[in-house]
C-alpha cells in the first residue's frame, strides 16, 4: 500500500469561514521544499552509509596496535571484532519496533547519536572503554543498518536499486578509507585510541545533516502503511529463510576477513602499515564492483551470475591467502574484496522485496538480526582456531568452505526469488 501524505494545503477549505479559529490561527511557517527535503534525504543517506563501516575496519587495521598499547589477550581480540555482530543482531532485532514507537526519522536520528558517542567514548585509553564504546557504537550501527533500506522504500521507492547501490558504494569507499588511514591517523593522534575516537567526526556530520531534515524529529509516514507487519511472519517463508541464510553466510566471511587479513598478512611477516593497506584495498574494490552489480539484480538469470562471480572470487582469494599469502597479496586483497560485493546483492534483494517500507523494513529486520547472530561466530571462531593451531591453515580452510556454501545458497536464492527486481 502507498504512503499516505496530505498534500500542501495550497487551497483554502470550504468550510474554514465556519470554523471559529480560521481567522485567528497563525499563519504556518514556511517549509522546505519537497526537492530540497528529497535532496537532503539523498545526501543523509549517503553520509550513513559513509559511516556504517567507518570504526570497524579502523577497528581491525589498529588491532595489534591496540593490543600492544592496552596489553589485552587473545580473547579480547578476538572479541573486538565478534561484538559489532552481535550487537547488529540483539539491537539490530529491536529495529522495527522501535521505528514503530518513535517513527523511522527519529529512530535513525538516536542511531546517530548513539553511534557518534560510542566511537568517541574510545577516546578513553582502556580495554573497558574500548571494548564499551565498540559496543555503544555497533548498536547505533545496527539500528542504522536495518532502517536504512526501508527508508530508500519509503523516499525513494522508484530508485531503490540506484539508490542502494550508491549507498553501498559509499559504504565500501567509507570502509576502505577507515582501513588505510587508520594508522596515520593514530600516529597522527599521538595513540591508538585517540585514532579510533576520530571517526566520530563523520558521525557527527551524519547526525547534522539528519537532523535538519523536516521530518526527522516526527513520526515517521510509514505508520500508515496498514497493518503490523511482524519480522517474524517475513522471514519464517521459504524465500525470507533463503535470504537470512545468504546474508548470515556473507556478514560471516565479510566479518572474518575486514577482522582478520591485516593480521593474516602481519603473521606472515608484512608491516602493519601495509598490512592495512591491503585491507583497505580489498574494501576500495567494492566500489567499482558495486556498480558493476547491481545492474545484474534485475531478473534471477542476472542475480545468479553475479552469485557465481563473487562466490569464485571469495574462493579464489581464500585459496591464495591459504597456499601463499605474500606471494600475490594484492591480487588476494582485489579478490578477496570483489566478494564481499555480495552485501549490496543481498541488499537489493531486501529492498526491492515487499509492497511497503513496513513489509521491507520486517524482512530486513529478520534477514540481518538473525544473520548477524549467526555471523557473529565467524570473527570469533576464527580468532580462537587461530589461537588453538597456532597459523591461519584451519581458519582459512574454513573460509574456503564457507565461502562455496555462501555460493550454493545463492543458487538456490535465485530459484526462488521474483524474476524480475
Amino acid at each position: 500500500m502507498p504512503l499516505i501524505r496530505r498534500p500542501p494545503n495550497t487551497v483554502p477549505h470550504p468550510n474554514a469561514a465556519l470554523r471559529p479559529d480560521a481567522s485567528s490561527r497563525p499563519a504556518p511557517a514556511p517549509r522546505m521544499s519537497r526537492a530540497a527535503t528529497a535532496w537532503l534525504t539523498a545526501v543523509g543517506i549517503v553520509l550513513i552509509a559513509l559511516n556504517l563501516r567507518l570504526g570497524i575496519s579502523s577497528t581491525s587495521a589498529l588491532l595489534e596496535q591496540l593490543r600492544a598499547q592496552l596489553g589485552f589477550g587473545p580473547f579480547v581480540a578476538s572479541l573486538v571484532p565478534t561484538l559489532p555482530t552481535l550487537c547488529f543482531a540483539a539491537v539490530g532485532a529491536t529495529s522495527a519496533m522501535l521505528a514503530r514507537r518513535v517513527g523511522t526519522e527519529r529512530a535513525v536520528l538516536l542511531a546517530l547519536a548513539v553511534l557518534s558517542v560510542g566511537l568517541a567514548v574510545r577516546a578513553v585509553p582502556g580495554t573497558g572503554a574500548l571494548l564499551a564504546g565498540t559496543l555503544l557504537g555497533a548498536a547505533g550501527l545496527a539500528l542504522c543498518n536495518v532502517l536504512l533500506p526501508a527508508v530508500v522504500k519509503a523516499h525513494f521507492p522508484d530508485r531503490v536499486a540506484l539508490l542502494t547501490g550508491v549507498y553501498t558504494t559509499t559504504m565500501a569507499l567509507g570502509s576502505a578509507v577507515a582501513a588505510a588511514a587508520a594508522v596515520p591517523v593514530a600516529d597522527l593522534a599521538g595513540n591508538p585510541s585517540l585514532g579510533l575516537a576520530a571517526w566520530a567526526l563523520p558521525a557527527v556530520l551524519a547526525l547534522v545533516v539528519w537532523g535538519l531534515r523536516p521530518g526527522s524529529w516526527r513520526s515517521a509516514a510509514w505508520r500508515a502503511d496498514g497493518g503490523t507487519v511482524s519480522a517474524w511472519s517475513a522471514g519464517r517463508t521459504r524465500f525470507g529463510l533463503l535470504v537470512t541464510a545468504f546474508f548470515a553466510l556473507q556478514s560471516l566471511n565479510s566479518y572474518a576477513v575486514i577482522g582478520w587479513l591485516p593480521t593474516v598478512l602481519s603473521d606472515h611477516g608484512m608491516s602493519s602499515d601495509r598490512a592495512g593497506v591491503m585491507l583497505g584495498l580489498a574494501l576500495i574494490v567494492g566500489v567499482p564492483s558495486t556498480f558493476a552489480l547491481m545492474p545484474l539484480t534485475r531478473t534471477a538469470a542476472r542475480l545468479r551470475l553475479a552469485f557465481v562471480m563473487v562466490g569464485a572470487a571469495l574462493m579464489a582469494g581464500c585459496l591464495g591467502l591459504l597456499c601463499a599469502p605474500l606471494a600475490l597479496p594484492v591480487l588476494w586483497a582485489v579478490l578477496t574484496g570483489f566478494g564481499l560485493g555480495a552485501f549490496p546483492l543481498v541488499l537489493a534483494i531486501i529492498g526491492a522485496s515487499g509492497r511497503s517500507a513496513q513489509e521491507t523494513a520486517a524482512l530486513s529486520t529478520f534477514s540481518q538480526s538473525t544473520g548477524y547472530l549467526l555471523a557473529s561466530v565467524g570473527p570469533l571462531g576464527i580468532g580462537l582456531l587461530r589461537s588453538a593451531t597456532g597459523g591461519w591453515a584451519l581458519p582459512l580452510a574454513v573460509l574456503l568452505a564457507l565461502a562455496a556454501l555462501q555460493l550454493f545458497v545463492g543458487l538456490r536464492l535465485t530459484r526462488t526469488a521474483p524474476q524480475d527486481r
